[in-house]
């Protein structure tokens, strides 16, 4: 392959002409529907026929459904300029009359964002450069977004990361191995007319030796595998020695203050203490880690959901799952944990490791959760012991919804924060109502006593409440539910 061709020029002009013509989130949705930009080859047909003549239209069969489309419909979507950046930059090439794609080219996160044709499984080349996956969408979701003056994206892909930092760091750089990934990150930049990124090429952290960063994000091939057939699923190490070496390059490459968050897989000799290797990669790292599971599976539906694409030939199927078990067998694997690592660098007493399962389908924006969550900790790192927290102000996050829950035995609350992970804490009424009466005037304490007093509650019945209220405070801050004041 030799294309894409990072040519700012062209790709500046293509850019413009497809913001002009409001190629964007919303006006696609609007033509089809919200499912559209997560096509795949067999939904081509139909949202082909749904489709009507005009120029965004056009634009649509081009970049989105990979369809061919003439010469003179495209210069009427985005202009004779525009027409001739996409052949120039190689996103289509003329044939027999019609301009035909090689490449996609769809709105993502309000930016533009080309990468490789539709997968045609194992007819891909090694250095094919994958869409806007889910796992991509995870790591944007789970990544801090305050402003920065430094950041990385480690094995950028597409260079999705890298654009969306350049939103908010003053200098972002974005290294791969792969020259590819390299053109397309180079080209999405100049669509988007973006310049405070660096590509730079090596492997991981190679390209950046030395040097520190206010934010790193990673979505490398960290997939389980016997395998290299793909520079973006494959890493061709042992094990999870790749997402051994993003964790701790990750840690030595963070800023003091820092966050960094990663999509990680990490083998387990049994499922019932999946996390071992994981707390060993974390232990000493100098960072407060919050690890969200996003999934877990014995080897056989590891390979199967892997390998997926090879379910309509059964003989292949059938070769590779006993190839990827035979694997996991040899190294004594039992169950594979695919999630998401989060980190903090800061000077500590204590530095803190907390696990939690996250459904990836309820996951939202959680960058200000996740801020939220840090912060706590670093405060509870502060505090002489956990009783402490009554001497602190806070409120529960804006987004934290109260339902309490009464009749057949049941008399609790639970909190829930209603973006972000999603996550919940549950407490018995007395304690939601002192949470609850919180303002950020009132200490925890006060709080407490307030609605002790309120409930007529005796001495040993007020003290039971603190204890209540001092667990559920000291869950809320580590979830990242509460919005401290005494910070």
């Amino acid at each position: 392959m030799t294309w894409p061709i990072a040519d700012r020029d062209a790709a500046g002009s293509l850019g413009r002409a497809l913001r002009e013509l409001s190629y964007d989130e919303d006006s696609v949705d609007a033509l089809l529907d919200d499912e559209v930009r997560g096509a795949a080859p067999r939904d081509v047909p139909v949202y082909e026929r749904r489709l009507d003549a005009s120029p965004l239209a056009t634009a649509v069969r081009l970049f989105l459904l990979e369809l061919p489309v003439t010469r003179g419909a495209l210069e009427e979507a985005v202009g004779g300029n525009g027409a001739a950046a996409v052949l120039r930059i190689g996103l289509a090439q003329e044939q027999d009359g019609l301009l035909v794609p090689r490449s996609r080219l769809l709105p993502v996160e309000g930016l533009l964002l080309a990468f490789d044709h539709f997968s045609r499984g194992d007819d891909d080349p090694e250095g094919y450069v994958a869409a806007y996956s889910p796992t991509a969408s995870w790591l944007a979701a789970l990544t801090p977004r305050r402003r920065v003056q430094r950041a990385l994206d480690v094995g950028t892909g597409n260079g999705i990361h890298a654009l969306l930092a350049s939103r908010h760091a003053a200098r972002v750089v974005a290294t791969d191995v792969n020259d590819r990934a390299l053109a397309y990150t180079e080209l999405n930049a100049a669509l988007n007319g973006i310049a405070n990124v660096e590509p730079r090429k090596g492997s991981l952290f190679e390209p950046v030796a030395g040097e520190t960063f206010d934010l790193i994000t990673c979505n490398a091939p960290y997939v389980v595998s016997p395998e290299r057939r793909w520079q973006y699923r494959d890493a061709g190490l042992p094990a999870d020695e790749v997402s051994q070496r993003v964790v701790e390059g990750c840690a030595s490459a963070l800023a003091a203050g820092g966050f960094a968050s990663m999509l990680v897989s990490w083998v387990a000799e049994s499922r019932d203490d999946p996390d071992v290797r994981l707390d060993e990669w974390l232990d000493g790292t100098g960072c407060d880690a919050w690890v969200l599971g996003l999934s877990g599976a014995d080897p056989l539906d590891h390979a199967a959901g892997w390998n997926e694409h090879l379910a309509e030939d059964r003989q292949a199927f059938a070769a590779a799952l006993d190839e990827w078990v035979e694997y996991f067998e040899r190294l004594g694997v039992e169950w594979i944990s695919e999630g998401a690592v989060l980190l903090h660098k800061r000077a500590a007493r204590q530095q803190t490791i907390r696990a939690d399962d996250v459904d990836e389908d309820e996951l939202e924006y959680a960058g200000d959760q996740i801020e939220r969550a840090f912060a706590a900790r670093a405060l509870l790192d502060r505090l002489p012991d956990r009783k402490a927290v009554l001497e602190t102000r806070f409120t529960l996050a804006d987004a934290v919804e109260i339902e309490h829950r009464r009749g057949d035995g049941t008399d609790e609350a639970r909190l829930v924060l209603d973006e972000g992970t999603h996550a919940e804490v549950v407490v018995d009424l007395d304690a939601a109502d002192v949470l609850a009466a919180l303002d950020g005037r009132l200490t925890l304490g006060d709080a407490v006593d307030r609605i002790a007093k309120r409930l007529e509650l005796s001495r040993s019945g007020t003290t039971q409440l603190r204890r209540d209220v001092v667990a559920a405070t000291v869950e809320l801050f580590e979830l990242g539910m509460a919005e401290l004041v005494d910070a």
